[in-house]
């Protein structure tokens, strides 16, 4: 009979007689040896770098796959903020869109805008005279041609635009996420909008337009806008005239403007400062004064007779130079009137 003791019960200790060799893992990232490179492996199995005859190394993605997958969120999964303290600066507190730089573009809203195409220069017809476009029909007589003038064709030469800021890199490396070239450029932005302003302004004060003066203030300056305003409507195409732009000259009068009886506004102000002038939105345009560098001008016009084009691009030049970031705006814009005819140049004088 066997007798069963309980130092028989359980697992034994195994001893193999030589030294014991552990293999070193695949990947570390604490500075000690390891069987491969990690980052080595990942350039050779997406071929980054890689001569343009030789293909992706299928060996070091046979290595990474199962380590991706498997073992590496296991090997950060005790990286910490508070472990890494020292290798993170302070973050600055994100912009508030409310911060970056905001502008208004009245002219360019007031005509018809869209994008250039190209920098080649743009060719337009002029329309001078137009009679017996269309007419009431006679059943099986052909109408008779209509006729229309149309001048020398004008042209539109888009005119360069361009800007450049300079920044040292550590300042748009640390801004993150306060987004410093994203301000920046917004500033450049800005500035092309006040450019572009400024040339539509110059496209409408060099015209040859029908030219009204308005006078006076309150009831007087309202019946100069009535003497203005009233033949349009028996005009023909004259309601066509809906944008109107104002000088601060003649906005700040008409918004001003009051009944002498009650002492009620004439005009009444939408959101925006928009001023209603007999149902036409008269918007402020910073450009047209004459404190902005305007010449005191206000416009209405057929917003389909007058029109501005631009083509922007933005580059970011970091790849030049080590210790700073150069941000660049260049582009086009061009601006032209397919009609006068449909141009009113408003003056103004207090008496």
């Amino acid at each position: 009979m066997t007798t069963m003791r309980m130092n028989d019960i359980g697992p034994k200790e195994l001893r193999i007689p030589g030294a014991v060799v552990l293999e070193r893992p695949l990947y570390r990232f604490d500075g000690q040896p390891a069987q491969r490179s990690f980052v080595a492996d990942l350039f050779d199995a997406s071929g980054v770098g890689a001569s343009p005859n030789r293909p992706s190394d299928d060996d070091a993605a046979r290595y990474l796959t199962p380590f991706l997958a498997n073992d590496l969120a296991a090997m950060f999964a005790n990286v910490t903020t508070a472990n890494v303290a020292s290798l993170n600066p302070p973050v600055r507190s994100q912009i508030p869109a409310t911060l970056l730089p905001e502008f208004g573009r009245p002219l360019w809203d007031a005509v018809t805008n869209g994008q250039l195409e190209s920098a080649m220069t743009v060719t337009v017809p002029r329309v001078t005279a137009a009679s017996g476009m269309a007419k009431n029909h006679a059943e099986g007589v052909e109408p008779t041609d209509g006729a229309f003038t149309v001048t020398a064709a004008d042209s539109a030469t888009p005119k360069p635009v361009s800007g450049e800021v300079t920044l040292n890199r550590e300042l748009i490396d640390f801004a993150a996420p306060a987004l410093t070239d994203q301000i920046v450029f917004a500033l450049m932005q800005a500035a092309w909008a006040e450019v572009v302003e400024a040339r539509i302004r110059a496209l409408l004060d060099g015209l040859t337009v029908t030219t009204v003066g308005l006078v006076g203030t309150n009831t007087a300056l309202d019946d100069d806008w009535q003497d203005l305003l009233i033949p349009l409507q028996d005009t023909r195409g004259g309601r066509a005239l809906t944008s109107l732009v104002l000088a601060g000259e003649l906005y700040g009068p008409s918004r001003r403007a009051k009944d002498g009886t009650t002492g009620r506004r004439i005009y009444r102000v939408s959101p925006g400062g928009v001023l209603d002038i007999d149902g036409i939105a008269g918007t402020a345009a910073w450009a047209l004064s004459t404190a902005n560098g305007g010449t005191g001008r206000s416009y209405l016009f057929n917003p389909a007779s007058v029109h501005a084009q631009e083509m922007v691009q933005r580059f970011r030049l970091d790849t030049f130079a080590v210790a700073e970031v150069k941000l660049a705006i260049w582009g086009f814009s061009a601006e032209w009137c397919t009609q006068p005819a449909d141009v009113r140049r408003l003056t103004y004088a207090a008496a």
